[in-house]
């Protein structure tokens, strides 16, 4: 079977003949499919992307292909050309990867192995090519594959296609058995080859002529490409062929190739050496003359056109020469093609490659309408691409773009320069005040205020100072007066696992904060398009939650919901479901259960809300924890712990449910030396109080009683002023255990009345726990006489003969997310952790057919 190769559209190599009939390389690069990790290393000409991609043609395996560049040395640039890549054989995956973003961090990158396991078919071969490897100096990425090359998955090959042996820990890798390398000596044309090349482009040779021109070229590919260019057109002169080889490889380029084309074609072909991206529909645009077109395709030797990516690519070698050529180019045919790229990257996603092209002609204005689009929290990397930017260019061509000035500001914020940013936002202010009122002058303003009152909201756990509602509503104020364009809803608030920022335990900061939030909203939605809408709501009814008023809670919360609903607000949503999730489990209600799966079920179609999955993970992990299901909990929360940052709330959360899979799989000295290690301090109350309880908890089991008693006076000193139970509630039996010891103990001096108190709702709490359990276990059939219905039967059937998530839901007709309920309904039914645990206990209970 043929292969399909998904390549991502920029410089590859051109068909050739004579690097399909090689079998020995084929026979070579066969056997090294059967290893993990494959490296291709040569010098340039050698033909191993034209060896690689000749085989993989008929190799039967899918592959995606990646053409580095230089450019890649910037994460998030090669994160978007890797996920593009991917979505043309797997948009869903694709998906996944954008919403994950450069993984930077363990749980990031256990995220990313995370998503083969859910998309692949695991029956099936993919072949994954990093292309041009030695341009890769950035540590970030070059981490990303070392980290990659540690964990092989059994029907995946990576290969690195490089001039030089990639950084990637080979040695250690060659050792384990997992990388085959094949160099540049395997790559060589043997004497045979040559001859038969020869052969294959119908030129005569005595067997002398050959060894000659072998013994000229060493069995370099492009060299003996090149002499049979000039011997086709003069077959006579190989002597002459074989001089001008040696003498010059780029001015046998020029003789065969360069100056036989017209000027025309010759001018266009350095355009494109401009740029990275040779689509079909940008060629069109730059050549605009299909007949030019029509005569580029002639090149055939060194240009090729790939029918799956809808792209043209160019051979290295020559797209070398031509950028040596680039100085013929008049300035105003480097401006119009670097603008019309520019164009065609920023219509199609390309974002990094759009903003530096429009750099190159200066185009500042159409660089910050492209940030203007980026999330509040801009990863690092891009962050600090796009300030160097701004920072290279004109700063009075910058200062006439009003959207620029709080561009900055998010951007150094983004980097984690709160300092920095809020310094230059007063000087801002300062400035911009003292001028006569204007509409640029205004929308500098509101900017300004704006990105204060977000630092402000955003450092308020530090200060405890809750007035970030002042400078939002003086960017109301000056919105008001001269409105414009937000172009674009927000719908990710700054949050972690709480609606709280909060991290005083004095009686009143709580309040504070909710009613300077209460202020700020009305505000901030309209200066910011809804952001934040409902979450003054949550806010509210998570206090109330945390306090034990479940019924008051609950319907703050549905209305949060329901506001967030209304405007995009998809993270203060998720965060709506968990908590009703969990005051429905305090309640014992758990029919009402599936209605919030079903809801953020939904939410994962939502391609806008760039966080579904991972905040989807966390939601769900938290209650298989709670349930006594851990083998459900997503993998990557099975892993080591994130430092939190304001940089990266999302940590938060993911640690916080990490805790409670920790606890539910009775790992209590790991989280415990998670705890101890500082590693779980929380900046938000809330957190600090979930751990403490916790960690109380865990001391308990270890029969350190003394020390759990000493944790649990600890958690009460935080609670006490807020009146805050259900971190102890939701602990259930352990902690109405832990607090009966207490009550027996005479060291303990947390009043009676408190330990009774929690000691009874702990208990309640167990009990409707437990009903929640049992009402699970008999709505998904969970006995020790294993039956499974006819779709979870049929399901089974097709994940034993291979098929991925994604085919199992087309070959079933259910969505997606339905084959993982049900899949996960099988774990839980044959207590499986894994795909191989599941088939073994099916076959094993014959309940496959």
């Amino acid at each position: 079977m043929k292969t399909r190769i998904f390549h991502n559209g920029m410089a590859a190599p051109p068909e050739n003949r004579a690097y399909l009939e090689r079998p020995r390389i084929h026979k070579l690069l066969e056997d090294a499919m059967k290893s993990p990790y494959v490296t291709v290393t040569a010098g340039a000409g050698y033909g191993k992307t034209q060896a690689v991609y000749a085989f993989l043609q008929n190799y039967d395996a899918s592959t995606a292909w990646i053409q580095l560049s230089q450019r890649d040395n910037l994460a998030t640039r090669f994160w978007e050309s890797f996920a593009r890549t991917l979505a043309l054989y797997n948009k869903r995956m694709a998906e996944r990867m954008r919403e994950l973003g450069f993984p930077e961090t363990d749980d990031q990158f256990a995220k990313v192995l995370s998503i083969p396991e859910d998309e692949l078919a695991p029956n099936e071969k993919y072949v994954l090519v990093f292309d041009d490897f030695h341009f890769i100096e950035d540590e970030a990425v070059l981490r990303f594959i070392k980290r990659a090359a540690q964990a092989p998955f059994p029907n995946i090959t990576m290969m690195l296609i490089s001039r030089a042996d990639p950084d990637i820990s080979t040695v250690s890798l060659l050792s384990k058995g997992l990388l085959v390398n094949i160099n540049e000596d395997e790559l060589r044309f043997t004497e045979d080859e040559t001859a038969q090349y020869f052969q294959l482009l119908g030129i005569r040779l005595s067997s002398q002529s050959v060894s000659n021109i072998y013994s000229d070229t060493f069995g370099w590919a492009f060299a003996i490409n090149l002499v049979g260019l000039s011997l086709k057109k003069a077959p006579a002169h190989e002597q002459n062929a074989r001089i001008a080889m040696k003498l010059n490889i780029f001015k046998m380029i020029e003789d065969e190739i360069f100056f036989v084309i017209s000027e025309r074609l010759r001018r266009f072909l350095v355009r494109l050496s401009l740029i990275d991206h040779l689509s079909t529909d940008l060629i069109s645009i730059l050549a605009m003359d299909e007949t030019l077109v029509d005569e580029m395709k002639k090149v055939s030797s060194f240009i090729r056109y790939d029918i799956y990516s809808s792209a043209y690519l160019i051979h290295h070698l020559f797209l070398d020469y031509l950028k040596q050529k680039q100085n013929i180019l008049t300035e105003e045919e480097k401006h119009d093609t670097y603008l019309k790229a520019a164009d065609w990257c920023k219509e199609n996603d390309y974002q990094t490659d759009a903003i530096s092209y429009y750099d190159k002609v200066g185009d500042y204005a159409a660089i910050v309408r492209i940030a203007h689009h980026f999330p509040l929290q801009i990863p690092f990397e891009q962050a600090k691409f796009v300030l160097g930017v701004y920072d290279s260019a004109p700063a009075e061509q910058l200062e006439q773009i009003s959207h620029y000035y709080s561009q900055r500001s998010r951007l150094l914020m983004s980097m984690a320069r709160y300092d920095e940013a809020a310094a230059e936002i007063h000087e801002r202010i300062r400035k911009f005040s003292a001028l006569p009122a204007s509409v640029f002058n205004n929308q500098v303003l509101c900017g300004a205020y704006k990105e204060l009152g977000i630092i402000e909201y955003l450092i308020s756990p530090y200060t405890d100072r809750y007035e970030f509602d002042l400078p939002l509503q003086k960017a109301y104020e000056y919105y008001t007066l001269s409105p414009y364009d937000v172009h674009v809803a927000l719908t990710s608030a700054s949050m972690n696992a709480w609606a709280s920022k909060v991290s005083s335990a004095r009686q009143g900061a709580m309040e504070e904060y909710i009613a300077a939030l209460t202020r700020a909203i009305p505000h901030v939605a309209v200066v910011l398009n809804g952001y934040m809408y409902g979450l003054d709501d949550l806010a509210k009814g998570e206090l109330l939650f945390y306090k034990g008023s479940l019924k008051a809670a609950e319907t703050l919360i549905i209305q949060a919901l329901r506001k967030a609903e209304t405007r995009n607000q998809y993270e203060i949503r998720n965060r709506s479901l968990f908590y009703l999730m969990r005051v429905s489990i305090a309640q014992g209600k758990f029919e009402k259960i599936p209605e919030f799966f079903d809801a953020l079920d939904k939410q994962l179609e939502i391609s806008e809300y760039t966080l579904r999955f991972t905040s989807y993970d966390i939601v769900s992990s938290w209650y298989y924890s709670l349930i006594g299901k851990p083998q459900l909990v997503a993998n990557w929360l099975k892993g080591t712990f994130t430092r939190d940052s304001l940089g990266a709330l999302i940590a938060g959360f993911g640690n916080f449910v990490k805790t409670k899979f920790y606890y539910a799989d009775k790992r209590y000295h790991e989280l415990l030396s998670f705890i101890e290690d500082g590693q779980g301090a929380d900046s938000v109350l809330f957190g600090k109080l979930e751990i403490k309880a916790l960690e109380a908890a865990c001391h308990y089991q270890v029969k350190n009683t003394a020390a759990a008693l000493a944790a649990l006076r600890e958690a009460y000193g935080l609670a006490l002023s807020n009146d805050l139970v259900m971190p102890f509630v939701e602990l259930g039996k352990d902690m109405r255990t832990l607090t009966a010891a207490a009550m027996r103990d005479e060291r303990c001096d947390i009043p009676r009345p408190w330990l009774e108190m929690i000691n009874r709702k702990a208990a309640t709490y167990a009990k409707r726990l437990t009903q929640v359990i049992s009402e699970y276990k008999r709505v998904n059939n969970i006995n020790d006489d294993v039956r499974l219905s006819a779709r979870e039967t049929a399901v089974l059937n097709d994940l034993y003969h291979g098929l991925s998530r994604s085919e199992i839901a087309a070959s079933q007709n259910l969505s997606i997310n339905t084959v993982k309920m049900v899949l996960n309904t099988i774990y839980t039914k044959l207590g499986a952790d894994s795909m191989t645990d599941v088939i073994r206990a099916a076959l094993e209970r014959k309940l496959i057919p």
